[in-house]
């Protein structure tokens, strides 16, 4: 199957010969890395998940802006040694029309977490996910290849990625949540919600556990409704994610591969990035934040003829004109403390700000 017969509509290829995308990825807990180039496309839906084709898929976090796919034309697993530059040159893309961008400080978040948890004290939703941004100006040319580096030596079970799609973005992070896998007729998920500083042994707070529970009952009601065989879960557990610690619960179940696609949609937006109910808590969102999300918190990674590896674009950071964009959120409950969840998004923000003020010094 072509990229031209899938079942998408209004397939846009917006490659040439001598515009390619480029991605290099490495995935959870391994040391090899992926690099992919090839031609690429807009697309209305993520069918290709579902055709056994080879690329890289980079998918928004709602509607607004297309799915971007990366049909492959050289694929390369490298060693876990350092990677150079590829032989073509990356344009740093200024932000796409639809996209707006928003710094809020920390009173102002405040106040609009407060506001939300009015709402949900009220009853109004379960949970909604508040995030912002955070604007790093380039001073100096960022040395991609080496932040790259840099995030994979430093994040060894985080999905890591470089993905450049000319004129349309240029996305950097190390994620720890996997949106979904698929292999053998097997595919695996987690939740992945909660959040504290990393190091912390005492028993997760009452808050944590509630906003752990809506994304558990979300993805095994989500997994359900899918027909999806044998559905099993673990019970919860820590992670560590950089100087955060997250409550995770992994979940496996059988699917057959012409139904990754369908399952893909049933479980995104998650509550662990949009809230419960969908529906009222992307309302929340979309009258609370006044900036666009573009792919962050959105779904991305490689696609191979026998396997899938998606994940949640969290920890990421968009590389747009002579700026950096570092995004941060956070689950919010009724039980949200307001100064507690700024405090969670400066904590998760430290990843990306970190390596991209080590990646300026190194430009000096």
């Amino acid at each position: 199957m072509s990229v031209s017969e899938f079942p998408g509509k209004n397939l846009i290829p917006t490659g040439s010969d001598n515009t390619k995308a480029f991605v290099a990825c490495r995935l959870p807990g391994e040391a090899g890395k992926i690099l992919m180039t090839g031609r690429f496309y807009q697309l209305a839906d993520n069918s290709p998940l579902s055709s056994g084709k080879e690329g890289f898929l980079m998918a928004p976090f709602a509607t607004g802006l297309p799915v971007l796919w990366l049909e492959a034309e050289e694929t390369v697993i490298t060693g876990a040694g350092s990677l150079s530059e590829p032989a073509f040159p990356i344009v740093i893309p200024g932000l796409q029309a639809e996209q707006q961008l928003s710094m809020a400080n920390e009173e102002e978040y405040i106040y609009r977490v407060t506001e939300i948890t009015n709402l949900l004290k009220a009853g109004i939703a379960g949970k909604v996910v508040l995030s912002r941004q955070i604007f790093v100006p380039l001073t100096k040319d960022i040395p991609l290849m080496k932040l790259f580096d840099h995030l994979c030596r430093s994040y060894s079970e985080a999905f890591v990625y470089l993905a450049f799609f000319p004129g349309h973005g240029l996305w950097i992070g190390a994620t720890p949540e996997t949106l979904l896998k698929y292999q053998d007729n097997i595919i695996k998920t987690m939740a992945l919600a909660g959040t504290r500083p990393a190091g912390i042994h005492r028993a997760w707070d009452d808050k944590d556990k509630e906003e752990h529970a809506f994304v558990v009952d979300y993805i095994l009601a989500k997994l359900a409704d899918a027909e999806c065989a044998e559905i099993k879960k673990s019970l919860p557990y820590s992670i560590n994610a950089g100087k955060a610690s997250h409550l995770c619960t992994d979940f496996s179940a059988g699917c057959d591969r012409r139904k990754v696609a369908e399952v893909v949609n049933t479980l995104h937006p998650t509550p662990a990035v949009c809230g419960w109910p969908a529906e009222k808590a992307l309302e929340i969102i979309h009258a609370s934040e006044k900036h666009s999300r573009a792919y962050y918190t959105g779904y991305l990674g490689p696609v191979f003829r026998e396997s899938v590896h998606l994940f949640v674009n969290l920890r990421c950071i968009q590389l747009a004109g002579e700026k950096a964009i570092v995004y941060a959120g956070g689950g919010l409950t009724a039980l949200s403390d307001p100064k507690t969840e700024w405090d969670e998004t400066v904590l998760k923000s430290t990843t990306m700000l970190s390596a991209i003020e080590k990646m300026q010094n190194l430009a000096d």
